[in-house]
């Protein structure tokens, strides 16, 4: 069978190139994509020489590596920094800031307003009016401290 897929020439490699990048629209990651560009190449090799399926292969394979390789390190260089590195983490993002407890902490845990969120938060009893620091994130409770 496969010597039959591989004797079907550059047509072969083509419609294989075609079918690895609609692959990896369905599962983006960026691998498919070179493994597609890779077989696109060697289909445009093959049309234009007869060297037999091996060296084809060959191609192939060297393409496919040399591509994956390139590109992850060529798009991985340029991704900038974000504007927003806590974005899908909002309790990290409130590590050290300070605010104003409204309810009372008691038993270890209380409840604390910031922004437009109220959060759980764990720490030393303290009364409300007590001006305290965010020591920690857990998830989505606050580990808070007695400002200074």
């Amino acid at each position: 069978m496969m010597d039959t897929i591989l004797q079907w020439g550059p047509w072969g490699w083509i419609i294989a190139g075609l079918i690895l990048l609609g692959v990896e629209i369905l599962a983006p990651g960026n691998v498919f994509v070179w493994f597609g560009v890779a077989a696109l190449i060697t289909g445009g090799f093959v049309y234009f020489t007869d060297f037999g399926w091996q060296i084809d292969a060959l191609l192939f394979v060297v393409l496919a590596v040399v591509l994956v390789i390139a590109g992850r390190r060529y798009f991985s260089w340029h991704r900038a920094p974000s504007e927003q590195p806590f974005l899908n983490q909002r309790a990290a993002g409130l590590i050290g800031r300070n605010s104003v407890l409204a309810e009372p902490i008691t038993g270890g845990q209380g409840r604390i307003r910031i922004d437009d969120t109220t959060w759980r938060v764990t720490g030393p009893d303290l009364p409300s009016g007590t001006r305290i620091r965010v020591a920690a994130a857990d998830g989505a409770v606050l580990n808070v401290v007695k400002a200074e």
